[in-house]
């Protein structure tokens, strides 16, 4: 059998012009002998549809898109297999739909009305056969790999998760370097092919690197990452086929592969948006500059505008010189990048204003009409405006970015990289071309970003002018790169205050930047889309917009949970319900005791271990003598004198009992 992998990027949802893309693939894969054609997941709906799913006419076209490329490849002799998010009773799954012979086959849903579970959490592979082959669909491969079917050839992987820049697993081929999907095909004894997405679907981004792995853990096959590409490959189950070795095989890098991933994002995102330029705002920082290298590679040095603001709150020579400095810095950015860049100065702000006293706020006004003029400069080029806030602004200072034109943006490609990690990318892509000036790529220039951030917090918390002071002051002694090491601690890892690598040094630093983060929800809502490429995005750590609670620690106290306390309200349970049967057990023998006619200091011993435990050994004893008894009778036999002795001493002991 020969497979066939369409690498491909298409717009998310476009259902007619995926179809189209996905026929012209099965025709070059029919040209090169394949059987059998896998398309990614995420094409028509993406990973994360929401109610799109649920919406009749969405499921009618892309029903009907699948049966207009089932017809027009039935001639062919080619398969496809084209999975796509879909709802089953109000729940999104996976299905898997099989285009043979001009018919539209839902794979999984067949099979649940086929054996009447009709339940999607029934993970159970698609198995079907092609060209003599037995082929299974597989999603998840910590699930499925185990329930494989004996005598499959294939699984055929549909990667899912969007790129991680800490899960190598995330890059398909560039992960088998470090040690993924080895083990796992040559465990289960069958090929494994990987069929990677590539693109930007929303918030999410996939790398690519699709690939085809035979059964004893060998790359026969790959595709190129963060490209579109068509791999195709003879799956020969139990022959020896040549393989490529490790060193042949793409390496994952950290910052190269965050790099690509958002450049892929930025293109994908103007696309999207119908125009073919971006705008973004130069300051001479290494967010913006870095922001303005990434849309070129992105988009051309003929579709990005950079667009520079001289500041008018200038009055020291040392500032004018700094001021020259900054706008030094943008020309001569603009000018090794090639870009078009505009140039705007703002004037006498209180004039814009029309105020007769000059502007006490003025850094705010400052930065809202620097987003007006921003905003101009998109409008009258009709390019989509870029932000470069960064994960650290997200996290403490989202209001000064929406201030700056953020809400505006279509798109923050820095939004989930920390300040501190944009040094280690600009390094990385100033390898490539030394197109940044020198001085935004320093320690320096990361220690006054940072400082500029955790001022535009501070702001936000002016209600006490005193504990803002003292906010200012202990935040001041900070590193940035202890803030933002607290800050993926909290937010990509989950972690409390008392874990946060902060806590040891500065237990009130760190419960400031964890209230900070906090109170900035509510902003973070209205920010443009940013793209995940960490373990976890703010858009996925949602908290409530209106909570009042910080984590200020535990003070020293055991961590509790609601397992703990259950746990303890059954052991009181428990112990109640043992005072309980002592309590019943006490008034029983303190009844039986008055109707046997015994004396109060026999009830006690009666009551006592060591008297329930002798009435225990005696009632032993009487049950042995009223069984011989028994027997005897039963057999018409006297009993002896022993048994008769012991059995009448037992009733004598009880005056209540007749001795007839």
């Amino acid at each position: 059998m020969k497979l066939a992998l369409a690498q491909i990027d298409m717009r998310l949802g476009d259902i007619e012009g995926t179809c189209a893309r996905i026929a012209d693939q099965a025709e070059l894969a029919a040209r090169a002998g394949a059987n059998l054609l896998c398309a990614p997941v995420p094409l028509f709906g993406g990973m994360q549809p929401t109610t799109l799913v649920d919406y009749p006419n969405y499921e009618n076209d892309l029903v009907g898109g699948l049966a207009d490329v089932a017809r027009r490849v039935e001639h062919l002799g080619v398969d496809c297999l084209v999975p796509a998010v879909v709802a089953i009773e109000q729940t999104p799954f996976v299905e898997a739909f099989l285009l043979r012979e001009g018919r539209v086959l839902p794979l999984r849903t067949m099979f649940s009305l086929r054996t009447g579970r009709f339940d999607v959490g029934v993970w159970e592979p698609a198995v079907f056969d092609v060209a003599g082959s037995r082929v299974a669909a597989v999603f998840d491969l910590e699930r499925d790999m185990p329930q494989l079917p004996r005598g499959c050839d294939v699984a055929i992987y549909f990667q899912m998760s969007g790129f991680n820049a800490y899960n190598e697993e995330t890059c398909a081929v560039a992960g088998v370097a470090d040690g993924h999907f080895t083990e796992v095909a040559s465990q289960n004894g069958v090929w494994l092919a990987c069929m990677a997405p590539v693109g930007a679907f929303d918030e999410t981004v996939y790398t690519g690197g699709s690939f085809v792995m035979d059964d004893s853990g060998r790359v026969v096959a790959y595709s190129p990452c963060f490209e579109e590409d068509l791999l195709i490959q003879e799956v020969s189950r139990g022959v020896i086929v040549p393989a490529l070795d490790a060193h042949e095989l793409p390496r994952f890098f950290r910052e190269e592969w965050i790099w690509e991933a958002l450049r892929l994002h930025v293109r994908d995102t103007v696309q999207a948006s119908g125009r073919a330029r971006a705008a973004l705002a130069l300051e001479g920082d290494l967010p913006s500059s870095l922001l303005a290298v990434l849309a070129v590679d992105a988009l051309g040095p003929r579709n990005v505008v950079g667009v520079a603001f001289e500041r008018s709150d200038v009055f020291t020579p040392q500032q004018e010189a700094q001021e020259r400095e900054r706008m030094e810095c943008v020309r001569q950015l603009a000018a090794n990048l090639n870009i078009r860049l505009v140039e705007r100065s703002q004037g006498d702000i209180s004039r814009w204003m029309d105020r007769d006293v000059p502007a006490r706020d003025a850094g705010r006004l400052r930065i809202g009409i620097d987003a007006l003029y921003l905003a101009d400069v998109a409008h009258e080029m009709d390019a989509c405006m870029l932000s470069s806030l960064t994960k650290t602004d997200a996290a403490l200072a989202p209001a000064a970015a929406l201030s700056s034109g953020a809400s505006l943006a279509a798109d923050a490609p820095f939004g989930d990289v920390y300040l501190t990690s944009l040094e280690f990318l600009a390094r990385y892509r100033m390898r490539v071309s030394s197109v940044l000036p020198p001085s935004v790529v320093t320690l320096e220039a990361v220690a006054e970003r940072m400082g500029l951030i955790l001022a535009h917090a501070i702001m936000s918390c002016r209600e006490d002018p005193v504990y803002t002071e003292r906010m200012a002051q202990l935040l001041a002694t900070l590193e940035p790169t202890q803030i933002d090491g607290a800050l993926e601690a909290h937010v990509d890892r989950n972690r409390v205050l008392e874990e946060l690598p902060l806590y040891k040094t500065s237990p009130e630093g760190a419960a400031i930047l964890l209230m900070l983060t906090r109170r900035a929800e509510m902003a973070r809502r209205a920010l443009p889309m940013i793209p995940a490429v960490s373990p976890r995005s703010f858009g996925e750590r949602i908290w409530p917009a209106m909570l009042g609670w910080s984590d200020l620690g535990r003070h020293g106290e055991e961590p509790r949970t609601v397992v703990d306390v259950a746990r303890e309200g059954v052991k009181h349970v428990e112990s109640l319900g043992e005072a309980h049967s002592e309590r019943v057990r006490g008034e029983i023998l303190g009844l039986l005791g008055n109707l046997l006619g015994l004396s109060p200091e026999q009830q006690e011993e009666l009551m006592s271990e060591e008297g329930q435990q002798r009435m225990r050994e005696n009632m032993e004893r009487f049950e042995s003598s009223l069984r011989s008894m028994l027997n005897s009778a039963s057999d018409g036999q006297v009993p002896d004198a022993d048994a008769q002795q012991a059995f009448g001493s037992h009733i004598r002991q009880y005056p209540f009992f007749s001795q007839n």
